[in-house]
């Protein structure tokens, strides 16, 4: 976790008149995406400008002034700047090999635009595919060939009306793009119309928001909205301690008074993650900040993002490391989502050695044996 120092975005240049105030704003934060290589080149060296401008005019990039101070500038290898500088081999077919832009058939299983039924009991609610920051790894890297937007009222109001005659469906997770990057008032019409039918049990909002502009939580207004809605679960993204800071503690705390819950999904990616002390840091510095490790996602095989896959092996010896020193309040569920849209499947180590009519042989995280009788 790191512990910002008073007013450190000031030593950035870029940034060295900005108030505290200013910088604190969420509107401030996105209204001053750096989205252009020259804005960007103030901030770190760029060495392949080319290539920058190349990969851009294909795949947006963008991230938060707030993100982007996170970064050691000196370090080609920052896992931060990883994930948001664009790199040629997102656009390389040697690397993207076997990748598919919509590998889920989200737009496939959707009966209403906008809307992605692939559970019985839950629907994907994709309220706009705007982002602050553009991450390299997006599974929906197919929305950065878009224009930015959030959909329309027309748009909503036929998915609550597709909900609204579905009693199956229990349960929402509303995405994007990122939704906490809408106006409060566009947020309360999806909570209300969604709170407002009954058979809707619990309404998911997954943003990375937490991770790339904070000072969203700071806002008085849409802590109100969480608190009145209290149906809603908090699901955020973070993929490196390095993105865990004092701020992000400050803004947890305020969610947390609202009494909205707030996991977290990882995604295993690699030169970033892939290490096992990297994710064990991870999710102690999320313990700390009382954010609940929920998944730790095999990279998804999504065109543009193909080049951060890791062997599977290499999340099944993480998840060997990750039990025995960390409690189970630590440890996510390792899973990969299956193509074609057929859902998530959690992947275990395997701890039965031998099975019987009468006992299991099981090993433990010490790689030690013991025999239970049936």
């Amino acid at each position: 976790m790191q512990n910002l120092e008073e007013n450190f975005w000031q030593k950035i240049h870029l940034y060295k008149n900005i108030s505290k105030e200013q910088w604190q704003d969420w509107k401030w934060q996105i209204a001053n995406r750096i989205t252009s290589l020259n804005e960007l080149k103030q901030i770190i060296p760029i060495k392949n400008e080319e290539d920058f401008l190349k990969i851009s005019q294909i795949f947006h990039f963008g991230t938060t002034p707030y993100y982007i101070s996170l970064i050691n500038p000196k370090d080609e290898n920052d896992p931060i700047l990883k994930q948001i500088l664009p790199d040629i081999k997102e656009i390389d077919e040697k690397y993207q090999e076997g990748a598919f832009l919509d590998p889920f058939l989200e737009d496939v299983k959707s009966p209403v635009p906008g809307l992605t039924h692939r559970y019985p009991d839950r629907v994907l609610f994709r309220a706009t595919n705007f982002c602050s920051v553009y991450c390299r790894h997006c599974m929906r890297k197919r929305m950065f060939l878009e224009d930015e937007r959030a959909r329309t009222k027309e748009e909503y109001d036929a998915m609550f009306e597709y909900i609204r005659n579905n009693k199956s469906i229990k349960e929402v997770l509303i995405s994007g793009g990122d939704p906490l990057t809408l106006p409060n008032k566009k947020i309360e019409y999806i909570l209300k119309n969604l709170y407002e039918i009954s058979h809707i049990d619990i309404i998911r909002i997954g943003s990375r928001e937490l991770v790339v502009n904070p000072y969203r939580f700071y806002d008085e207004k849409l802590l109100q909205l969480f608190e009145k809605y209290d149906k809603v679960w908090l699901i955020t993204h973070f993929n490196h301690p390095n993105e865990i800071t004092s701020e992000t503690k400050k803004a947890v705390k305020n969610i947390l008074s609202t009494g909205t819950p707030v996991l977290n999904q990882t995604v295993l990616l690699k030169g970033i993650n892939d290490s096992k002390e990297t994710i064990e840091n991870l999710m102690r510095d999320l313990l700390k900040a009382k954010i609940k490790p929920y998944y730790l996602f095999q990279c998804d095989p999504t065109k543009g993002v193909y080049h951060f896959r890791t062997p599977l092996e290499v999340g099944l010896e993480i998840m060997e490391y990750l039990r025995g020193r960390l409690s189970g309040l630590g440890i996510p569920t390792f899973a990969v989502d299956l193509l074609g849209g057929f859902g998530k499947v959690p992947v275990l180590p395997n701890y039965i050695i031998e099975k019987n009519e009468d006992y299991i042989v099981f090993r433990n995280y010490e790689n030690k044996t013991v025999k239970v009788k049936i």
